[in-house]
């Protein structure tokens, strides 16, 4: 009986200490399975937060280069997802931690990237940069070449453009235009000319042209013998074209001149003698104010004899071309021939007044006293301002006295932007002595459109019969 309790104690603990030793080892392999599940769990999640890392490094790594230590844990921070559960045992990494670990990688990614390649590289960079450098001074070279030539040619042909000065050729179309038109509102226009009134401003035109041709090419050359425009200070002379063959320049402005005077005298014939005087007169205003021994542009006598050649002189000598026998006597010239004869004397001394503006130093070595030697490049520029501004005073001035048809002076004050562009560039370039040449253009344009617009404005009255 004892026998059989004691073996039924000992089995019960034997039952005891196997359901105790199976929990435990349950409870351990519970334990050893939740650790293990945790690892994997950090360890995956390590990871993941690695990737993540290493993912916004390399999109920020533009950026991180130079200013990383300032903007490192804002830019770490922001790609940390929010409200994250965190494992358990796990440790966020400090800032000294994370910049140690991101300058590492980026040791390790330029290490990578350029030991590889700098072994190989260095023994045949020399010779490629030498190859290379070789044949880009070769294309250089041809293209400056090239760029030289087409440079030369160019300044060649707009040098060429600048010697021809067709523009200037304005100054004498002008005249014939505005004496014809007054004539025509004047009603004393020849009957013996009748249809032939084209071929004779056809004829009067060829022989204006043929003295200003004469009238430009001797300049140059009369210049170039004082030394004005030797050089370079004039390059467009025709002179320093010809490589100095002052002698062609003379025998070819002789011809012109020659040529002018025999096409302009025979148109003379039916008008009074006081008419080819006067031309002859002008022609010889042209002469004086440049060949010796006057030489009057010297003494700063340019716009003076300019205006009296091109205005009073030449416009009223080609008036009584047109007019022939009904040409009044000289007490009894309206006052319209006066005021459009002072009107293209104005417009066209400012040419020359506006071409002299560029010129000042080689005008001062030679001695030329220009407006510009005299008074300075900035007084000179000043003034054009105010004369253009008494200009269209005077101008309103003759309307209102009737000495100007009212029509004619409309149309004139059309061309009032032309001369304000005019002066605006001038005092714009004021500083810039070489960009003065172009205001001598500007003024072309505003003489040619102001003999125009007054032509056409003569043209318009007469047609209209404004009696105003």
């Amino acid at each position: 009986m004892e026998a059989s309790s004691r073996a039924l104690s000992f089995s019960s603990k034997s039952r005891f200490s196997v359901s105790k030793s199976a929990t435990a080892l349950t409870q351990r392999r519970t334990r050893t399975k939740g650790e293990l599940d945790d690892n994997y769990y950090h360890h995956h999640h390590h990871r993941h937060h690695l990737r993540r890392e290493s993912r916004s490094h390399r999109r920020n790594s533009a950026s991180c280069s130079s200013s990383h230590n300032n903007s490192y844990d804002d830019s770490f921070s922001s790609t940390r997802p929010r409200n994250r559960r965190r494992p358990r045992g796990h440790r966020e990494n400090t800032t000294e931690e994370k910049e140690e670990k991101y300058r590492r990688r980026r040791r390790l990614q330029s290490f990578s990237s350029n030991s590889f390649f700098e072994s190989a590289s260095s023994s045949s960079s020399s010779s490629s940069n030498t190859n290379n450098n070789a044949h880009n001074n070769n294309s250089n070279n041809n293209s400056n070449n090239n760029n030289n030539s087409k440079e030369r040619e160019l300044s060649s042909s707009s040098l060429w453009w600048r010697c021809a000065k067709l523009p200037m050729y304005s100054v004498a179309i002008i005249p014939v235009l505005v004496a014809a038109s007054s004539a025509s509102y004047l009603n004393l226009i020849d009957p013996k000319i009748g249809a032939s009134a084209m071929n004779l401003t056809l004829r009067l035109l060829l022989g204006a042209c043929s003295v200003i041709a004469w009238l430009n090419i001797s300049n140059d050359a009369w210049d170039y013998q004082t030394g004005v425009d030797s050089g370079n200070r004039k390059p467009e002379s025709i002179v320093n074209l010809l490589n100095g063959d002052v002698k062609a320049a003379h025998v070819t402005s002789a011809f012109f001149l020659i040529a002018g005077v025999v096409t302009l005298l025979p148109l003379f014939a039916n008008a009074p003698a006081v008419a080819p005087m006067a031309l002859l007169l002008a022609i010889g205003c042209g002469y004086a104010y440049q060949a010796p021994p006057l030489r009057l542009s010297y003494k700063g006598l340019g716009e003076p004899l300019c205006f009296t050649a091109f205005g009073p002189l030449a416009t009223s000598a080609f008036f009584a071309v047109f007019a022939g026998a009904n040409l009044p006597s000289f007490l009894n010239v309206p006052p319209l021939l006066w005021v459009n004869a002072w009107m293209v004397g104005v417009t066209t001394s400012m040419i020359l007044f506006a071409s002299h503006l560029h010129q000042r130093e080689g005008d001062e070595v030679s001695g030329k006293l220009s407006p510009c030697v005299r008074f300075g490049v900035d007084f000179c520029v000043s003034s054009i301002q105010h004369v253009v501004s008494a200009y269209y005073a005077l101008i309103a001035t003759f309307v209102s006295c009737g000495w100007l048809p009212s029509v004619a002076g409309a149309m004139i004050f059309i061309t009032y932007p032309l001369a304000r562009a005019m002066q605006n560039y001038a005092l714009d370039n004021v500083e810039n002595e070489k960009m003065l040449f172009k205001t001598k253009y500007f003024a072309v344009r505003w003489h040619v459109a102001h003999g125009v617009a007054l032509a056409f404005g003569l043209w318009l009255s007469r047609r209209l019969a404004v009696p105003f």
